[in-house]
């Protein structure tokens, strides 16, 4: 029960997310993995994963918004749960602006173009980094490494990986 409260609140992985994005259309796909600074605590792991989950959980939660204040007229209704929608984007925005900054992130687009996929950004950083995050969760969910050792692998996958915030500073 502990395991599925932490996963609900903080996500499935405490070193971050991996979003892959379905094959759309155009039969490209995109996938990102954002890893967390390591010694975050859980409060701001559930912050980070508020700001992940709020585009749809926000939505949810606007529809039964509107659902409950249904007798003050559709205007008013509509106009105080977009109020609400937009005002929980800039409040968890403000709230985690520090530590998105902190976070890494690493994106790959596959296209599949004239019966061959193009893949575009660091395709071998992605594959190794995941792996190796996915590999530690599993040992941490088995229960084959302790606290101290999952923090000093997740640091170093973190600090192998491009410091997006770095390099911006660097240029200006």
């Amino acid at each position: 029960m502990n395991e599925f409260l932490r996963r609900l609140l903080e996500g499935r992985t405490p070193w971050g997310t991996l979003d892959v994005s379905p094959a759309s259309r155009g039969i490209w796909q995109r996938v990102r993995l954002t890893v967390y600074p390591p010694g975050i605590t859980p409060g701001q792991r559930r912050l980070l994963h508020l700001s992940h989950t709020w585009p749809v959980g926000g939505g949810i939660l606007c529809l039964f918004a509107l659902v409950l204040l249904s007798d003050e007229g559709p205007v008013l209704s509509l106009a105080t749960v977009l109020a609400g929608y937009v005002a929980g984007f800039l409040v968890i925005a403000r709230l985690t602006r520090e530590l998105r900054e902190r976070c890494r992130v690493v994106t790959v687009a596959s296209e599949y173009v004239g019966g061959e996929v193009r893949e575009y950004g660091n395709v071998h950083l992605l594959r190794v980094a995941a792996s190796r995050l996915t590999d530690l969760e599993a040992r941490r969910r088995s229960g084959l490494i302790d606290p101290v050792g999952y923090e000093a692998e997740w640091a170093e996958v973190y600090d192998a990986l491009p410091d997006e915030a770095a390099r911006a500073l660097e240029r200006h």
